[in-house]
């Protein structure tokens, strides 16, 4: 499965309005290994974050929480 499949399963798998959260890949560079290493990222709204589940890892990858931006930037 490739890592936008995984994404896209992820999306299905919060079972949320689209309007409640975001999902994207993200593409880092292992320091030591200088290996491309990839993520699921998600961000959810603050108003909703009590009803949506985000799991630490989907299908082997990691899946990394990120704070939904502060309105006004």
């Amino acid at each position: 499965m490739t890592i936008e499949a995984a994404a896209q399963s992820l999306i299905v798998s919060l079972n949320a309005p689209a309007q409640w959260h975001s999902v994207w890949v993200k593409t880092d560079v292992d320091p030591e290994t200088k290996q491309f290493v990839k993520s699921l990222c998600v961000s959810i709204r603050p108003e909703h974050a009590s009803k949506i589940r985000v799991p630490d890892e989907h299908q082997g990858i990691p899946v990394v929480k990120v704070p939904w931006p502060k309105e006004g930037l």
